[in-house]
């Protein structure tokens, strides 16, 4: 329950930052959606697709243990490969991805956090679109950072539309467990050590990235149709 009541905080956060504004900026795509294209503002609402499915345990994924100069660490994977299914969505309304989102304590290192993890690209109706690795927005407050990569697709009409979200960690970035930190125990005896290692240990490991699969089933506003998707953070 804490958890989800940071992460709704921190949702609070980076929504609270955004004023609507009267145009959006989007880039060229195929027919039938647009993709956000202003990397320095977020923007004027947007909304989080699911991230975890009803089975999942709300965090990242275990791995076992890796080695450091010598020091152990609990080896941690970002996410896995998830297929979502059927999501209602609404036309007109800005949707992106919780992989490339990332949270911490005032004061963390999270462009450093999120050069090491990339979102590389959307997938949108068969018709790839490669993010840029510098299109990160940082936003921080006296309790929290919050990190996203400002990378959003809307549908400019009602009907399915197909959207997989890649990842990749390009590096391993090594870090403190916040709760061990803070002054807890560390179950695993290991001080707190944690990394989140290099490429992908669980899921499709042949193509070395972390890809998340939604059909998209969007309606109009005006019509009744889709409903608010951050259900599933």
């Amino acid at each position: 329950m804490l958890r989800r009541l940071v992460v709704a905080g921190l949702m609070a956060l980076a929504i609270a930052v955004v004023a609507a504004r009267p145009q959006a900026a989007t880039r060229p795509s195929a027919e039938g959606h647009e993709l956000w294209s202003d990397c320095s503002e977020l923007p004027g609402g947007f909304e989080f697709l699911p991230y975890y499915l009803g089975r999942d345990s709300q965090g990242f994924v275990d791995v076992g243990t890796a080695n450091l100069d010598g020091l152990a660490f609990r080896a941690l994977q970002y996410t896995r490969d998830k297929d979502f299914g059927g999501v209602r969505a609404v036309a007109g309304r800005w949707y992106g991805s919780r992989m490339g989102f990332a949270r911490g304590r005032a004061g963390s290192d999270l462009r450093s956090q999120m050069a090491a993890f990339r979102l590389t690209a959307l997938e949108v109706d068969g018709t790839s679109y490669a993010v840029d690795p510098a299109c990160v927005r940082v936003m921080e407050d006296d309790d929290f950072t919050v990190g996203v990569y400002n990378v959003w697709v809307r549908f400019t009409d009602a009907g399915v539309h197909t959207l997989r979200v890649f990842g990749r960690q390009v590096a391993p970035f090594p870090f403190l467990d916040p709760a061990v930190a803070a002054g807890g125990m560390d179950p695993f005896g290991l001080d707190g050590r944690r990394i989140f290692v290099q490429d992908e240990r669980l899921g499709e490991v042949i193509d070395g990235q972390f890809v998340h699969s939604y059909e998209l089933q969007v309606g109009r506003e005006e019509d009744g149709g889709g409903v608010n998707v951050g259900g599933g953070l």
